[in-house]
């Protein structure tokens, strides 16, 4: 083993016995010893992270007096993570890895429900010489922004309190930086031919990206929008889906000169589809057309009923760059230039439902004497094209440093590739879920949903409670949510799920206009145009301001728009004054600005915008040895003007909305990744919503009938699913500001090694 884990098995050791106040070196020496004892045994290593939450949510609201929600206002999450990771050497060229995740649910723990084992990573790899690699089984790779990638979100300074506690939930997801999670086969070449004609590198895979599986359509678990039958609603796969790929590159000139290509197939395996047995609409009560009986009888369905077709679909890059300042040898410049041009062609279907007809072109009649009608489907190639061109310059003395970083975008409205698509962040309702457990799925539109939940908050198992408390049959039923179903799910807004073209458009209406305004895919986000530049400067090493500007349009409009733009623009500091005056220990603050503007001109006439000004502030010291105090402040201001809100055909559409979150702690820290933290904060929350829609149909209704009113009041509790169930029409005036807080307490254990 080498010194870094010896290091970090002593951060393990240090933050078990930090709550007694053991010195560390008291038990230095022993660990190293044992340490040594493990080393000498060829062939073996250990690895992995420990990570541990106990998290307390409550939840309060002055806008329900009468307590018409009754559902638990106090959310407790509790677990452990244990990922162990072991390294088997059987041969000097051969290498076996695997990561056992050893999981457990403390307010659960004598339930063997609450504990699990399972293998999440594991693969051989090894080398045939110092050229030849390969590795069969997990993996992770990256390409290019346009090719293979994982597009995240950035937070400019993201105070260290929240953080940290963004890492452990992408950390839960084996999330890596931008590299996706395949499974297959991965074989590489590389080889250094001479100075001048440079390193060539090699690569070929094939690799499954789902697999044929029934999911429940109406559970949390593999679904976008559960209980819906809209396409892309659920990400259950009726075939095995694959990507089979290369990539080529060459770095002449030593090193200073980059050419490169990659071709990707990404495809479904047609022979896999397989079908399934489901209740009709999923109701297990439904009545059987034979007997009449409401039994709730099977039908065969495909697996997933809103992906009906098979994806094709080919990417082509080529790229060239080139390192100018390695060129003219100058160690303190950064100056190079990269262009990509990639072309997708995408096997698109159309579906048209006509009536049936025999070979004379009678209709068809089923065994009643009804029409039958069948699905005609015919299918075209969409082709697109994307080009992304990047610039940087900067230069760095031993005082100060400046750089700037271009990104050129144009990516046509045609342009697809799932596998640069598909973001890591998927906004989800994470807090006190069962307060508004029927609304869960839609996310950022859901009336409890903040930003800050989704960002930073996770659950590997939470266990849901049941609208009812009856036991039998009907109560049972009726104690389900349109959410997801009454049973442990994994509540974490970071995936690295691969979707398809009907579920990519799916989560841009469900994307966080905060968060994923502008780029909602990364770079490779279709039918934009347009620049995107980041400034950084520094002084020595304990100051550091930044600036972004990006604008961006629509290559081709929308139905109905003229043109549509997006601008983000801000700017940010972070400096350690304790490093500026010479104290080894840090006193860092740090703060930013963001604001976010999207811009519709619709062709009959005016203009809709939408604006987003996130605000970050934090600040970390550390006052003793390896004792520390953090702070951390945000704040999101959303607003959409008249005809913005419109355009998002709610009946109550939201106007404005305030996000606040604060949150202060202490902590142990050994290391960057190794920390016991104590903390506690507030999220609140207000909205603002435009109801004059429904109280004009209400009052109407009151109008003619004073009991259909009623009966019209009720009901919207269930239709406007973007307001809380103690919403009520009837005392409304057209404009709703709904407020709500959650106070948090929680403390948190990673440690890596």
């Amino acid at each position: 083993m080498n010194m870094n884990m010896k290091k970090s098995l002593i951060a393990l050791l240090a933050s078990t016995v930090a709550a007694s106040a053991t010195p560390v070196f008291e038990n230095q020496n022993l660990l190293e010893s044992k340490v040594d004892s493990i080393n000498a045994k060829r062939g073996v290593e250990f690895g992995g992270s420990i990570r541990g939450v106990a998290e307390a949510s409550y939840f309060s609201t002055d806008q329900d007096p009468s307590a018409i929600d009754k559902m638990p206002d106090v959310e407790k999450d509790e677990f452990v993570t244990a990922d162990l990771d072991f390294h088997f050497r059987p041969y000097e060229n051969v290498r076996a890895n695997v990561m056992m995740r050893l999981e457990a649910g403390m307010q659960e723990y004598f339930a063997s429900a609450a504990k699990s084992i399972s293998v999440e990573w594991i693969n051989v790899e090894g080398n045939v010489g110092k050229s030849f690699y390969w590795i069969v089984g997990d993996f992770r790779q990256q390409y290019t922004p346009l090719t293979l990638f994982l597009p995240g979100v950035d937070v400019m300074y993201e105070p260290l309190i929240f953080a940290r506690q963004r890492h452990m939930a992408e950390k839960s997801q084996l999330i890596e930086g931008n590299q996706r999670n395949l499974q297959g086969a991965n074989f590489q070449f590389r080889h250094t031919i001479n100075p001048m004609v440079g390193e060539l590198r090699a690569e070929a895979l094939l690799a499954r990206l789902n697999r044929t599986a029934v999911l429940d359509l109406s559970g949390a678990e593999g679904n976008i929008l559960p209980n819906e039958e809209i396409l892309g609603a659920s990400q259950a796969s009726n075939m095995d889906k694959w990507l089979a790929a290369g990539n080529f590159e060459l770095f002449p000139v030593n090193k200073n000169l980059y050419v490169g290509a990659t071709g990707m197939y990404i495809f479904d395996n047609e022979d896999s589809f397989s079908y399934t047995e489901r209740h009709p609409g999923n109701n297990v009560m439904a009545q059987n057309p034979v007997t009449g009986e409401y039994d709730g009888y099977y039908e065969r369905q495909a697996i997933n009923p809103t992906e009906p077709d098979a994806q094709q679909t080919t990417v082509i890059s080529a790229r060239l760059g080139g390192d100018i300042a390695g060129f003219m040898g100058n160690k303190n410049l950064t100056l190079d230039v990269t262009g990509e041009f990639a072309m997708s062609m995408d096997k698109v279907y159309s579906h048209a439902i006509n009536p049936a007809v025999d070979e004379t072109g009678a209709p068809v009649l089923d065994a009643e004497g009804n029409a039958t009608f069948i699905d005609e489907v015919s299918d075209d190639n969409l082709n697109g094209m994307a080009i992304l061109a990047n610039i940087n310059a900067g230069y760095k003395t031993s005082l100060w440093g400046a750089q700037l970083a271009v990104n050129v975008i144009f990516n046509d409205s045609n342009w697809f590739n799932n596998l640069a698509q598909s973001p890591s962040f998927f906004a989800q309702r994470i807090l006190n879920t069962d307060m508004d457990g029927g609304t869960v799925k839609y996310g950022v539109h859901a009336p409890l949903y903040s930003t800050f939940g989704a960002l930073y908050s996770f659950a590997p198992k939470f266990s849901p409670v049941a609208t009812s408390l009856g036991t039998d049959d009907g109560a049972f039923q009726d104690g389900q949510t349109d959410s997801y179903n009454i049973a442990n799910y994994n509540k974490n807004s970071y995936t690295t799920n691969v979707y398809t073209r009907n579920q990519l458009a799916l989560l841009s209406m469900l994307a966080d206009p905060a968060l994923q305004m502008a780029l909602p895919n990364g770079l490779a986000t279709a039918n934009r145009v347009g620049a995107q530049a980041n400034v950084i400067g520094s002084f020595k090493d304990f100051a550091e301001v930044q600036g972004l500007f990006t604008f961006l349009n629509q290559v081709d409009p929308l139905i109905g728009f003229k043109s549509v733009n997006y601008m983000e623009f801000g700017g940010g500091a972070k400096v350690d004054i304790f490093k500026a005056i010479g104290f080894s220990k840090p006193l860092e603050i740090s703060g930013s600005y963001k604001r976010s503007v999207n811009k519709s001109d619709l062709e009959a006439g005016g203009s809709g915008e939408l604006t987003s000004d996130f605000i970050n502030a934090g600040l970390y010291v550390q006052y003793l040895p390896r004792l520390g105090f953090t702070a951390g402040f945000q704040m999101i201001n959303t607003e959409y003007n008249d005809l913005q809100a419109a355009i998002s055909n709610q009946m109550a559409p939201l106007m404005k909305g305030k996000q606040m979150q604060w949150m202060v702690g202490f902590d142990y820290s050994i290391e960057n990744n190794a920390w016991l933290a104590l903390n506690l904060g507030t999220i609140n929350v207000s909205n603002e919503y435009n109801t004059s829609a429904v109280v004009a149909e209400y009052n109407a209704s009151n109008a003619e009938d004073p009991s259909k009113a009623k009966v019209l009041s009720a009901a919207t509790k269930n239709a406007l699913y973007n307001l809380p169930v103690y919403y009520d029409v009837a005392t409304d005036n057209g404009k709703y500001k709904h407020e709500f807080s959650q106070f948090i307490i929680e403390a948190s254990l990673n440690v890596e090694f």
